[in-house]
């Protein structure tokens, strides 16, 4: 009897014990809640309030107009062209992508620029484009696509085609080197520089109207073109993809050269979605170039016997087989992402 009496008021206190722990638990919990509600409350404002300050500040920016903006991304794209560059293939590369940012701003302001005159600069440009292409395509091939086809391969074979390719190469380089086309991107360079920075080049129509408002409608040119390119895409042939890869990369540096002038223009989704497309065409495309590169170093028996071409060939041949596949699987659903991108002009 005793005994219960005394065990009745230690039980209570126990659960009242308990139970004032759970309480304190429940209200730390409700105050990390609170807490962690407020700072997200907290940091939304800020986010909101920087994004406010960053429009008020491009709303009080002065508006840039057709003709500066033109001068400014001619005279950006001629540096980068008439730069001085070595014969490394990062170099070549970034001398063929100044030549497809040139041609893709031509394209651009095509609707605004004398027919004539602008072809003609075109037309140069492509053709030193050309002179670096085959370059580039062995860098390719020696650096990343041959290698990757070859991995696991016999020796010999591996051996005699990296050794053939290599040389192929250094033979495409001495015929850059020899024709002049270093010298030749800094005449067009400078040409281009001065025709663009003439005061009556651009239409007048447009000559001084915001760059923020005639940018969308001209870029909206280039998007429908390169979107007629891709109807069907799941049935296009090989060179109807090119064809569309060089109609995107035009829409998509013209797009570039655009947010540099009128930072306002809601060009990110474009740009990232056009990219992820042109990264699976680029892929098709280096599987095409690699194939194309090995048949013709087995056809001039530049990997030394009969036997050793084809077995130097026909790996590529399955290699580029398997990406191309790949990359035809990957594109479509990376084209629908582009065609869904929101646009400036939508």
């Amino acid at each position: 009897m005793v005994a219960e009496s005394v065990a009745r008021p230690a039980a209570r206190a126990e659960a009242e014990v308990e139970a004032g722990a759970e309480a304190e638990a429940e209200a730390e919990a409700k105050a990390k809640a609170k807490a962690k509600a407020k700072a997200k409350a907290k940091a939304k404002a800020k986010a909101k309030a920087k994004a406010k300050a960053k429009a008020g500040a491009a709303a009080r920016r002065p508006l840039l107009r057709a003709r500066t903006a033109w001068r400014r991304i001619v005279a950006a794209g001629c540096a980068e062209l008439g730069r001085e560059a070595a014969s490394d293939a990062d170099s070549v590369h970034r001398r063929r992508v100044a030549i497809r940012r040139l041609r893709s701003v031509l394209a651009l302001f095509a609707p605004c620029l004398d027919k004539v005159e602008r072809r003609r600069y075109d037309v140069a440009l492509r053709e030193l484009g050309r002179a670096y292409g085959l370059v580039r395509d062995w860098d390719v091939a020696c650096l990343r696509s041959f290698p990757a086809a070859m991995e696991g391969g016999d020796a010999a074979a591996v051996a005699a085609l990296l050794a053939a390719s290599d040389a192929a190469r250094q033979e495409a380089r001495a015929a850059l080197a020899a024709s002049g086309a270093a010298a030749e991107c800094a005449d067009l360079a400078g040409d281009i520089a001065s025709w663009a920075a003439g005061p009556t080049v651009l239409d007048p129509a447009v000559r001084f109207r915001p760059i923020a408002t005639i940018g969308p409608v001209l870029l909206r040119r280039l998007d429908r073109l390169a979107r007629r390119r891709g109807r069907g895409i799941d049935r296009l042939s090989a060179k109807e993809l090119h064809a569309l890869r060089r109609a995107l990369k035009r829409a998509n540096y013209a797009a570039e050269a655009l947010e540099g002038v009128a930072p306002g223009l809601a060009l990110g989704a474009f740009r990232t979605t056009a990219g992820a497309a042109l990264d699976q065409l680029g892929r098709f495309n280096d599987a095409g170039v690699a194939r194309g590169l090995a048949d013709a170093l087995a056809s001039r028996d530049a990997l030394g016997t009969e036997d050793a071409a084809g077995q130097g060939a026909a790996p590529v041949r399955r290699w580029a087989k398997r990406r191309a596949r790949k990359a035809r699987r990957r594109l479509e659903p990376a084209w629908k992402a582009f065609r869904a991108a929101p646009r400036p002009w939508s």
